[in-house]
């Protein structure tokens, strides 16, 4: 081999061996691919340098431990391997087949882990009326009954949730607050529809508030 070719050559090491350096802390094990692959599926303890990114003056040294790069099937590795070997790091390796020859040998990787999907607050538009258009403006339930018509009475019992919006009700609030004539009904509506999807699914309640 001649002074230009062992200057070239980049060790590979196997899964295996990389996987029980990670175990003992003796390796830097370096992914660059890039940020989109990594989010995807990656191995754990693996450090992200994306190659379409990668500085050599202010790549990583970690005295006592060694220097493993790896990406999907070790192409791009050895090229970042290459690249910083020529900035002067020279004992850099890489892993041969990348995270394809990783999975292939049986060895775990991480995967994004999704949140189940918390229920949508269905909220009573007695509470919308009293946190979005009352309180805002410091308005009581008699000043909104005297301007509105309506029974204080009723719309207190509508504020605490237990009246629901009608027609005639709906259009004086639209009146006194510029909204849209159905606006108060269709978030009856919505409420009373997830409330009945909640008592028929099997899956879990929406829940609803006051």
């Amino acid at each position: 081999m001649t002074l230009d070719q062992t200057r070239d050559f980049i060790p590979e090491v196997a899964p295996e061996d990389v996987q029980t350096w990670l175990e003992a802390g003796e390796v830097l094990l370096v992914d660059v691919r890039e940020t989109r692959e990594y989010d995807a599926e990656h191995i754990a303890g693996a450090l992200l340098l994306p190659l379409s990114s990668l500085d050599p003056d202010f790549f990583p040294v970690l005295p006592g431990r060694r220097v493993v790069l790896h990406c999907a099937i070790g192409k791009r590795s050895l090229a970042a391997a290459k690249m910083l070997r020529a900035a002067g790091h020279g004992d850099v390796m890489h892993m041969a087949g990348g995270l394809d020859a990783w999975k292939d040998a049986g060895l775990e990787t991480e995967l994004p882990v999704e949140e189940p999907a918390r229920p949508k607050p269905v909220v009573h538009p007695g509470r919308v009326l009293e946190r979005e258009y009352l309180d805002p403006r410091a308005m009581s339930l008699r000043a909104l009954a005297g301007q509105t018509g309506l029974a204080e009475a009723a719309l207190a019992q509508l504020v605490a949730g237990r009246l629901s919006v009608d027609s005639e009700m709906s259009l004086a609030l639209a009146k006194a607050f510029s909204t849209e004539p159905g606006f108060w009904m269709l978030l009856q509506v919505d409420y009373d529809m997830a409330r009945a999807q909640a008592a028929l699914s099997q899956s879990g309640p929406v829940a609803a508030v006051g």
